[in-house]
């Protein structure tokens, strides 16, 4: 089970954030807005590794974390240019040798981009002066600044964002164009059709959605499929217990 992060105990180091390009005023969508939101509270971050990343992942989504995402997650992981998109605690990137790794982080959320830069130089794992952060919508266009990817995650983000699969994959079709041509991206998603969900499961996508933090009642393995190979030459996807596993490189571009 994943051990919680000691956030707490850690010097505070502000990150240096680039914002969007164009207006001064991030523009989102209520939803995802809300969605973001939620990172805002302390407590969420304090406990987010042992009961989403432990206990739900595990017993709810059958899909042990250790055996499974995290080795897909370091695996898709190249040296060069990473940006991790929609940064939770920052766990993968913490449980992943990021040597020669210059690490970029993505999020709405603030709060999630301090959290995680502070625990990734609090480990040793990155220097400050080296990691960038961008509080980015990233149903947008990344800013112009950033550079080209060697490679992307998306861990646990997609369920979050609203609307149907084409609504959320809309966004490879801006992402690719900051992957370099060998670049992969990756990332692991929540399914809420044509899978089994237990009664834990069923219980959790029922107050996700509820309250706002999923929007994944009718997410399915085909249409991410299909999306991913709209984008790009090369997919592999695979489902554990719930989760949707997907990586792809060679983007169509």
């Amino acid at each position: 089970m994943a051990a919680t992060p000691t956030l707490t105990q850690r010097p505070v180091i502000r990150a240096n954030t680039i914002r969007p390009d164009a207006p001064e005023k991030m523009s989102t969508s209520e939803a995802s807005a809300r969605g973001a939101a939620i990172y805002s509270q302390s407590w969420l971050l304090a406990i987010y590794d042992w009961w989403v990343l432990g206990i739900v992942s595990t017993y709810a989504w059958a899909c042990s974390v250790p055996m499974y995402t995290l080795p897909w997650f370091r695996r898709n992981v190249r040296k060069g240019q990473h940006l991790d998109i929609g940064v939770g605690t920052g766990y993968y990137l913490a449980q992943t040798d990021l040597s020669g790794v210059q690490v970029t982080l993505a999020d709405l959320n603030q709060d999630a981009l301090d959290a995680t830069k502070d625990r990734l130089v609090g480990d040793g794992k990155v220097k400050a002066e080296d990691t960038r952060c961008i509080l980015h919508d990233i149903t947008r266009p990344l800013p112009s600044s950033c550079p080209k990817f060697d490679s992307m995650s998306l861990y646990y983000l997609l369920h979050c964002m609203p609307g149907p699969v084409p609504a959320k994959t809309a966004i490879f079709s801006h992402l690719k164009h900051n992957l370099t041509p060998d670049g992969v991206i990756s990332g692991a998603s929540i399914l809420g059709r044509d899978v089994q969900h237990n009664l834990f499961g069923r219980f959790i996508m029922a107050f996700g959605n509820w309250k706002g933090m999923f929007d994944n009642r009718a997410d399915n393995a085909a249409d991410f499929d299909d999306a991913l190979r709209e984008h790009f030459h090369e997919v592999e996807t695979q489902v554990r217990g719930v989760i949707f596993l997907w990586s792809a490189s060679k983007p169509k571009v």
